[in-house]
């Protein structure tokens, strides 16, 4: 689907306007320091506005369980506490790291883990009291939550399979040396955290960021052209290993995509990256450094709303965009090398890794590993990586890879893992398996509805609706947030959720397994118990028109497409569900 032709910003105007509330924060910080070295340490129960812009940086959101809000009698009695992520590059790590995070969660947290649609691992509940200790901890395992948020590069994705060649050890490589390149260099983090010594500003540059940052986040995956695991159409800067016999021959530069917007704010959008230029395997990190910097200098710093990387590639177009990366970097940008259509994995099962071993991939529902009644999932991983110490990936859906596994291992494995009623892969069913949710309510101030506490349910009854149909066999991705930031990615899938207001949705379809195409406005302000009977008349067209291989999406888009030009998100998109009422269709 072409990218929506948003209204070009003028030049002049954005060089000249004034900086946003969020800018001066940052020029006036010293470097992400503000006043949070005293706040911390004070018995205040949360910390001022400047300083909740700042923890970002330091990967810490402050936020108030409405739930509980509501419980202590009105809106005016909060009850403060942080959300902590953590910056694990490629979702990878070692099994004292898991275990130590593990403990952490029962000690200073909620008792629960949660797995981003990031590969990070979120802590929630942790009070204002507990952060210091929390932060240390995660440092002497040797993981940060530095840059998990703020306006820098965030956790940089790769494809997670532990694959033993060339190609798969790259892109992990090539992710660890982005996230280490980008890194914020402050002390900051050491002083407040971790009480280190204070420094002078001559010896805390920031050779990439400056004293200002960038305008907002900048999000970096690395995918191979055989797997698209990390949905790497959907960040601000991407590269592609192109691939030949297991070896990578070079990488595809990818910019400009991004899901966040704003209901009814036509100037705000979805958009897909666009693939502009080819680089040399010893180019990669450069040549996301040279992309970073160039948004960095050009990015919108007035309006917050209009600033990530995919308005001003949008604004610019692809050849101007390119032309000013090539004026920053000493090395040939290439024509883009063709790839076929990408590929999702989400690794559920057991998989043989090319060395003699194998790694077990493992369903979490919505990425919170718990232990509920019926499945105890926090204490069969607990216990999978105290017993086999196998090593742990993250991935993009939410789920737990274990890796590096024996035969032996795999049956220990399995063993614990159905002695805690953990679902293995034949027990879920496509409508689960491909689903992800944000967490929402209670806590994300963004939240305007349910997102992680919802799915379960509508899941259900959609599972219930594709067997009565008999397509219940059919990989289908079902995305839900809360609300139209899409951290779980709802535009680009076949079903996505996106919140209205509590127990409202806007309702998308038209995306799909592959990543690489928008979704429509199916239908608006859709009611929790409307999901399925306004989502009934496509599936029984779908159920009875579908070609061999067709997912929901591509047959939407085969049976709709033709009706009207849609252009998604803009502000005014007219719902498509009633097409699939109309005699219209063919």
């Amino acid at each position: 689907m072409t990218p929506i032709e948003s209204p070009a910003d003028d030049e002049t105007t954005l060089e000249t306007a004034t900086p946003s509330s969020v800018e001066l924060v940052k020029l006036t910080s010293r470097r992400l320091r503000g006043g949070l070295q005293e706040a911390v340490v004070s018995d205040a129960p949360l910390f001022d506005d400047d300083d909740t812009v700042l923890l970002k940086f330091h990967g810490i959101y402050q936020q108030d369980d409405r739930d509980k809000r509501v419980k202590r009698g009105g809106p005016q009695e909060k009850v403060w506490s942080m959300m902590i992520r953590l910056t694990i590059p490629g979702g990878v790590l070692t099994p004292d790291q898991y275990l130590t995070l593990d403990a952490l969660a029962d000690r200073l947290g909620n008792g629960t883990l949660r797995v981003t649609t990031r590969q990070s691992i979120q802590f929630h509940g942790v009070l204002k009291g507990n952060l210091k200790p929390l932060l240390a901890e995660i440092s002497a395992s040797l993981l940060t939550t530095i840059a998990a948020c703020g306006d820098v590069s965030r956790n940089v994705m790769a494809s997670p399979a532990p694959i033993d060649d060339e190609a798969h050890r790259a892109v992990q490589t090539v992710a660890r040396g982005v996230a280490e390149v980008l890194q914020p260099r402050t002390r900051a983090y050491y002083e407040i955290w971790l009480d280190g010594e204070r420094v002078t500003d001559s010896r805390d540059e920031e050779p990439v960021y400056g004293d200002s940052y960038l305008p907002r986040k900048f999000k970096v995956g690395v995918a191979l052209d055989t797997d698209n695991a990390v949905d790497l159409y959907t960040y601000d800067c991407g590269l592609v290993a192109i691939t030949r016999d297991g070896k990578v021959l070079g990488y595809n530069l990818l910019v400009g995509g991004g899901l966040g917007m704003t209901h009814n704010k036509a100037h705000t959008f979805a958009r897909l990256a666009t693939t502009i230029a080819f680089v040399e395997p010893q180019h990669a990190v450069a040549i996301v450094r040279a992309v970073c910097e160039l948004y960095r200098d050009e990015g919108n710093r007035s309006d917050r709303k209009h600033a990530r990387l995919k308005y001003l590639v949008e604004q610019w177009g692809a050849e101007r965009f390119l032309e000013a990366l090539r004026q920053r970097v000493s090395f040939a940008l290439h024509a883009p090398s063709p790839v076929p259509d990408p590929v999702q994995h989400d690794f559920i099962g057991i998989h043989p890794q090319g060395d003699g071993r194998f790694f077990a991939g493992v369903f979490v529902q919505s990425g919170r590993v718990a232990d509920r009644d019926g499945e105890t999932t926090r204490s069969a991983f607990r216990e999978i990586v105290a017993t086999v110490r196998p090593g742990v990936r993250l991935t993009p859906m939410q789920s737990v890879l274990f890796t590096d596994l024996t035969e032996a291992d795999v049956q220990t494995l399995q063993r614990i893992l159905a002695a805690h009623g953990v679902r293995g892969a034949g027990e879920l069913s496509n409508a689960v398996r491909y689903s992800m949710a944000c967490p929402a309510m209670p806590t994300c101030g963004l939240a305007l509805a349910e997102s992680e506490r919802a799915l379960p349910g509508v899941l259900e009854q959609l599972e219930r609706e594709l067997a009565r149909l008999d397509v219940g066999t059919v990989p289908l991705t079902v995305r839900m947030t809360g609300c139209p930031n899409g951290c779980a990615r709802p535009y680009n899938a076949d079903i996505g959720l996106v919140g209205r207001r509590p127990g409202v949705y806007h309702l998308f379809v038209g995306g799909g397994l592959r990543g690489n195409r928008l979704a429509d406005l199916f239908a608006a302000d859709v009611k929790v118990d409307e999901i399925i009977p306004s989502l009934r008349p496509l599936l029984e067209r779908f159920a009875s028109d579908r070609n061999d291989d067709e997912g929901l999406g591509d047959f939407y888009q085969r049976v709709a497409g033709h009706l009207t030009p849609r252009h998604l998100l803009t502000g005014s998109e007219k719902p498509t569900a009633a097409l699939f009422q109309a005699a219209t269709l063919v």
